[in-house]
């Protein structure tokens, strides 16, 4: 079994069970209010707000009389993107199918283990491999039953990055979960929606996911040119997500947002499609369509924003 006492603890401090689809879609909207509380309260204190500043929770959709089987979601990474592929999920499948959304909050920042590893500090990756195994082992103790297998999707892009280690890690140590599990990937589904219709698409993500080449690799192997910013808007790109989307300060993130497009039309115009390749991008987005300058609205506007989110999701329809 995995021991260690220098990992924080991924116990969900609480807990929510619901019966049906509506009443959980309806109780997003007050969990959404109460991240946005404890951000509010962090930043009172001139403490940072982090995914790490939220709490570990299980929120459960448990119908009477599913009819397909159960379909996990391991968030947290940060709990605002979480809930937002809970709601989608909900909507997408009714009170069709058990939904489990774990927010894995405690698991430590992917972006920080990534550069350190491609500086050659690899001692956090095991960790974190250690700490998002625990997560799923953790997560599949709410599945009701205990025969069919579990449809499974790790809805932070950087994540995927450690997903064959942890499969392994599982693997050894819990094999009766790793036996159930079915995971659906973010990045395989981007790529096979891709093959089919594009061919330069921008890739929006974070540092962990554009080190970690988690989309870049798989794009290069079958053949799909791409862009990415360049360094100095990839930073900017980094504080609209980690100073904005997930610290609730719209106004920053949309701020940011616009500069960045501003610049990078000035760079580059010439790509038929977006992967947003984090799960803050496609709010962050949707909030530019909206508030932003009519030169990056019309950009975004002509373009298909591909979220990887969506696409697993519709995946798992195709499957049942």
């Amino acid at each position: 079994m995995l021991l260690n006492n220098t990992i924080p603890s991924l116990k969900p401090q609480t807990e929510h069970f619901f019966d049906n689809a509506q009443q959980a879609i309806a109780a997003t909207i007050e969990w959404k209010q109460q991240l946005y509380a404890i951000a509010q309260n962090k930043k009172l204190l001139s403490q940072p707000v982090e995914d790490q500043s939220y709490p570990n929770e299980a929120i459960v959709l448990r119908p009477k009389k599913p009819q397909a089987p159960p379909l996990l979601l391991l968030g947290g990474m940060g709990p605002l993107a979480g809930l937002g592929g809970f709601k989608l999920a909900c909507e997408t499948f009714q009170n069709n199918r058990e939904i489990i959304l774990f927010q894995a909050c405690a698991v430590p920042n992917r972006t920080t283990v990534i550069q350190q590893k491609t500086q050659g500090v690899v001692d956090g990756e095991a960790d974190l491999v250690m700490m998002l195994a625990i997560a799923i082992q953790e997560a599949m103790q709410y599945i009701s039953n205990s025969v069919e297998p579990v449809e499974t999707i790790v809805l932070c892009n950087g994540a995927h990055y450690f997903l064959p280690k942890v499969m392994q890690q599982l693997g050894l140590d819990y094999p009766q979960i790793f036996s159930r599990l079915l995971l659906i990937s973010l990045i395989d589904t981007t790529i096979e929606y891709l093959q089919q219709r594009f061919s330069k698409p921008l890739i929006l993500c974070t540092t962990a996911t554009r080190l970690g080449r988690v989309y870049s690799q798989r794009l290069e192997e079958v053949g799909i040119a791409y862009s990415e910013p360049n360094t100095d808007l990839q930073w900017i790109l980094m504080q609209s997500i980690y100073q904005g989307v997930k610290t609730f300060e719209r106004d920053f993130a949309c701020k940011l947002g616009e500069m960045f497009f501003d610049e990078l039309l000035k760079l580059e115009a010439s790509v038929d499609c977006i992967i947003a390749g984090c799960t803050e991008i496609p709010l962050l987005l949707e909030w530019l369509k909206t508030s932003s300058e009519k030169q990056v609205k019309e950009f975004l506007l002509k373009l298909e924003i591909i979220d990887p989110v969506k696409l697993a999701l519709d995946s798992t329809v195709k499957s049942l």
